[in-house]
């Protein structure tokens, strides 16, 4: 057996989520010594189309910066296809390739409301990878009144974004790497396909304008978060109100290998841009 086949069976076998919400398992973290009615950070944790939640965190292991950082740790899993691969019913482009009718901004808007009347809660960051970064750019068009934040790593928005409704302005992290296949960083752009998605600059100044701002791009440094001696992670900002942020991973493909301070990283740009 491959390791990779070897983690999901372990996952499959040990991970067995202690929540649910519309019929939906869903697993809930919270750090040492947690006092309920102490309000905490929410983090949600997206997985890729296939994926589930324990084996995304499995990836990036949010998980170990919890008793550090203190926060809630929640880890949904979206619904299983005619392939049993479990998708978040994200854009046209990412991934309800079956056409299920599955509302999953719905999902994430119970989800976030059931942890609420479990545990005191203060901001609400959501963090997705692939399909599950799609979802969290959708839940900044459509749930923005309810999370706080949003870092997204290989993912891409809506090419209609008429489809992205007015309403409260957020921070958003978008992370790519630049040589990702799979969801491409210069996006997939053929006007009229079903399944097209703007580049990841596109994506950024999308949110922006909608933000109201009117600049653009520009550099604000690097960072290695790849665990090398070069610093191949490009940092960009829009001069805005609202941060909306970019690092680009410089030759890295659809899952870059983070090192450990990647994860630290996030978590301190969402707590520290949140409104």
């Amino acid at each position: 057996m491959t390791r990779p086949a070897l983690l999901l069976w372990l996952c499959l076998a040990a991970c067995a989520a202690d929540h649910s919400v519309q019929g939906r398992s869903y697993e809930l973290h919270a750090p040492k010594g947690d006092d309920p009615a102490t309000a905490l950070p929410l983090i949600i944790l997206n997985h890729g189309y296939g994926a589930n939640g324990p084996l995304q965190d499995l990836v990036f292991p949010f998980s170990k910066r919890i008793d550090e950082k203190r926060f809630l740790y929640a880890l949904p899993s979206g619904t299983l296809d005619a392939d049993f691969k479990r998708f978040w019913n994200a854009t046209d482009a990412c991934c309800n390739f079956g056409d299920l009718p599955v509302d999953d901004v719905g999902f994430f808007r119970a989800l976030i409301a059931d942890i609420k009347a479990q545990h005191a809660v203060g901001k609400v960051f959501v963090i997705g990878h692939s399909n599950g970064a799609f979802m969290a750019l959708r839940l900044a068009c459509e749930a923005s009144d309810v999370i706080d934040g949003v870092a997204e790593v290989s993912g891409s928005a809506w090419n209609d974004f008429t489809r992205c409704p007015d309403g409260r302005k957020i921070p958003i992290l978008l992370i790519h790497g630049t040589a990702d296949q799979t969801i491409f960083y210069d996006g997939k752009v053929t006007p009229g396909v079903v399944g097209a998605y703007p580049s990841v600059h596109e994506t950024g100044k999308r949110y922006a304008r909608r933000a109201g701002c009117t600049g653009d791009w520009h550099e604000t440094g690097t960072a290695d978060f790849v665990g090398d001696a070069t610093a191949e992670t490009h940092q960009e900002v829009i001069d805005c109100a609202t941060p909306i942020e970019l690092w680009s991973v410089e030759g890295a493909g659809h899952v870059p290998a983070f090192n450990a301070a990647w994860t630290a990283a996030v978590i301190d740009w969402l707590e520290g841009k949140a409104p």
